[in-house]
């Protein structure tokens, strides 16, 4: 994460991961605020299962959130 690797129990999933070591970023994640794509940069679910040498981007959205209309 972040550019550091990581050794996660065999099995794990991203969401475990991010949940584990940035939260903040699974929240993003989890609510659409953010996603996160493989090394191919094909979208990944927080679902999805790691493997080693496994490469996952996390992308926050730059956009702030739109005010309503009044």
């Amino acid at each position: 994460m972040n550019g550091r690797p990581f050794r996660v129990p065999a099995g794990s999933t991203l969401g475990q991961l991010l949940a584990e070591h940035d939260p903040d970023l699974f929240a993003a994640l989890l609510g659409g605020s953010a996603i996160a794509t493989d090394g191919r940069g094909i979208v990944a679910d927080p679902d999805a299962r790691l493997s080693a040498g496994a490469i996952f981007r996390v992308l926050r959205s730059a956009r702030a959130a739109e005010a309503a209309d009044a």
